[in-house]
């Protein structure tokens, strides 16, 4: 399969191929057949002012070390749970995770307005920030899922798409996806949404329930987020993952009611970081509700709405208590969830901030122990804007 790319995306092992088409008309475009060798090259063709190139994904070494894109129950059968270290700390990563962040709100707002506007989309800059993504993703899944749930935002139309980039992102590490898998998914993620530019704001921001028509013209968007998208040298699973986040495992959703395993695998991840992220994001007509009933909700979903074992093994990667969660203590003082503890879900590591009267206290870790009869320590998970708290003043206190 041929698939341009940008030439920031090459990599040593992957096969550039001669595409035909004329210099002249195509300058920028690299197109000397042959094998990527190293870093080294890929500096030479890019100072040499090249910008693009084909490669062939089945050919060269690169090709090689990457198998064929699973299925979904290959996925979920995999033991390729998050390691119990993470490779970077979470407050340092939350610095990194913060600059990414944000430079992907300013991207979703560039590509939205672009798209309304009847422009054309370029494809390198999101590319680009997704790799930055999968990167953080990889050195503490922690950081972008505590930022999704954590930052405030009222432009949900633009957050809504990064806030599902990262979130299907950081899982699909834990689901075992190699580099390219995962930056197809960001990009479907990213992009899930494109297609509600064609439906009136005053439809996608209605508070009361949709007439039929109004329904109708929301069903539309996955399907035309894919037209939008198509011919733009985007992977088949970025189009699908775009065109079925809509679909149900038993067949009740749109646009086409695909059901079981006709739904493309990153349509399904998708779909659950999509109905997760906005449940817990506040919308002009609601406020979120806690990640940990969103969690709820979720696992009221499995096995009609989505697959056999999805929902279980988001839940068991995000863990009852995601990372950022203010929580109250049998104690009566109050903490925030700073680490998550896959071996031991219900035990994270806490950053103890409030006593039992709410004055401040000076911020320390500490573990979540069992008590005598071998119960967690947290008794309920607390909103923080009740009590006018910033999380990122205490999980991030230098990277603000």
């Amino acid at each position: 399969m041929l698939r341009k790319i940008s030439v920031a995306e090459l990599s040593p092992g992957m096969f550039v191929v001669d595409s035909g088409l004329s210099w002249l008309e195509h300058p920028y475009l690299f197109g000397q057949e042959g094998e990527i060798k190293s870093l080294a090259a890929v500096r030479e063709i890019a100072e040499a002012g090249y910008t693009e190139a084909f490669i062939d994904t089945e050919r060269g070494t690169y090709a090689q070390g990457r198998s064929a894109e699973p299925t979904l129950a290959e996925l979920l059968a995999r033991e390729t749970d998050r390691p119990a270290e993470p490779a970077v700390p979470l407050e340092e990563e939350l610095v990194a995770a913060t600059a990414v962040y944000q430079d992907c709100l300013c991207i979703a707002r560039n590509v939205l307005e672009t798209v309304k506007a009847g422009g054309e989309l370029d494809m390198d800059e999101p590319t680009s920030l997704v790799d930055d993504v999968i990167a953080s993703a990889v050195r503490n899944p922690d950081a972008l899922v505590a930022l999704c749930k954590l930052r405030r935002h009222d432009a949900y139309t633009f957050t809504h798409g990064v806030n599902v980039a990262a979130l299907s992102v950081a899982f699909g590490t834990a689901l075992g996806l190699d580099t390219l898998g995962l930056r197809d998914l960001g990009l479907a993620g990213l992009f899930h949404d494109i297609g509600k530019t064609g439906v009136p704001d005053a439809i996608l921001n209605k508070p009361a329930r949709l007439s039929p028509g109004e329904f109708e013209q929301v069903k539309n968007h996955p399907g035309y987020g894919r037209q939008i998208l198509e011919g733009r040298g985007l992977p088949e699973a970025v189009l699908r993952g775009v065109a079925e986040h809509h679909e149900k495992w038993g067949g009740t959703g749109y646009p086409h009611g695909l059901a079981g395993e006709d739904v493309h695998p990153y349509g399904r991840i998708i779909g659950v970081a999509d109905v997760f992220d906005a449940l817990t994001s506040r919308r002009a007509y609601k406020d979120g509700i806690l990640p940990t009933k969103a969690l709820g909700v979720l696992y009221g979903m499995r096995e009609r709405d989505y697959p056999p074992g999805l929902v279980e093994r988001f839940i068991k990667f995000m863990g009852p208590y995601p990372v950022g969660s203010f929580v109250r203590l049998a104690s009566g003082h109050h903490a925030f969830v700073s680490k998550s503890n896959p071996g031991r879900p219900l035990f994270p590591e806490l950053l103890l901030t409030f006593d039992p009267a709410m004055a401040r206290l000076k911020p320390r870790k500490i573990e979540a122990k069992p008590d005598a009869a071998g119960k967690s320590p947290i008794i309920e998970v607390v909103d923080p804007a009740r009590h006018g708290i910033d999380p990122l003043e205490f999980l991030c206190p230098t990277g603000r």
